[in-house]
């Protein structure tokens, strides 16, 4: 008989056993036991425990647009296939939905890469629908810039965001920009940066995210090399760039100068879920 599950907010004495469902989720590289210290202050950050052990976990932060978005859900792997991770998303999740129904939410979104298929499943059957596309490439020992002395950091401006319809990246999250509050967010969240032609991109502080801003459009390959001048300048040995599905001429840029896909090339690959408007 499956046994039954306490969820309760997440505490100090768990960062050991969330530390070890990290170490065995996306083959080591997740980023869930460097952010768990961070989460365990803060509101929000909630596990599943089996006989005093946590076996999952998951977050509801607040975000800019008085958007409700959830992200870490995690369930150990000896725990899998047990619908433990179902009933804490449905949990996580109806205390976001109660807060809407109270005004303090206007939306309910996440996001996940694309192969995360039980996750996916799960929040379609919840009533979450795809409301943006982007995408994700890679490189590892990214080259060395011809002019990396031309990389300066800037701040961040309402106008950078407009190549956006409704969410700019920041890592892995997704801001729906059109608010008062996103600039200071992003400002909080991500380093801004400038190169001497004039394209303006973002790196979030939390990894090697970057993603292009407005002026990139029309200077893409600068854009290119004023990552690879960060890379050089923070000694960084791997780049993720997320990019908008409407970007193509940003993507073909990158594809160009050695940047690749995980896999399914060519396509979309990081979806932005929002939970439907019941009828």
């Amino acid at each position: 008989m499956k046994e039954k599950l306490v969820i309760r907010e997440a505490a100090e004495s768990d960062l050991g056993d969330l530390a070890e469902i990290s170490r065995a989720t996306w083959d080591g590289d997740d980023y869930l036991e460097s952010v768990s210290g961070e989460w365990v202050r803060e509101n929000g950050f909630f596990v599943g425990e089996i006989d005093d052990r946590v076996v999952a976990c998951g977050k509801l932060s607040s975000m800019p647009g008085d958007v409700a978005w959830l992200e870490g859900l995690r369930v150990h792997t000896d725990f899998k296939g047990k619908g433990y991770g179902r009933a804490l998303s449905d949990s996580i999740l109806q205390m976001a939905v109660t807060r809407k129904e109270k005004g303090e939410f206007k939306a309910i979104e996440f996001s996940t890469y694309v192969s995360n298929v039980e996750s996916i499943s799960m929040a379609e059957k919840q009533g979450f629908r795809v409301t943006e596309l982007f995408h994700v490439v890679s490189m590892e020992n990214p080259p060395l810039p011809e002019a990396a002395a031309n990389l300066k950091k800037v701040s961040p401006k309402t106008a950078d965001f407009s190549i956006y319809p409704h969410h700019a990246p920041c890592g892995w999250k997704y801001i729906s920009h059109r608010n008062k509050d996103s600039v200071q967010w992003m400002k909080n969240n991500a380093e801004f940066w400038q190169v001497q032609s004039g394209a303006r991109f973002l790196a979030a502080n939390r990894g090697q995210e970057v993603s292009p801003l407005a002026s990139s459009l029309n200077d893409t390959q600068g854009f290119v090399d004023g990552i690879f001048a960060l890379a050089e300048k923070k000694r960084l040995d791997y780049l993720e760039v997320i990019v908008h599905d409407s970007h193509t001429q940003i993507l073909a840029q990158l594809l160009e100068n050695g940047f690749s896909y995980w896999e399914n090339h060519g396509k979309a690959n990081l979806p932005v879920y929002r939970l439907a408007e019941q009828r």
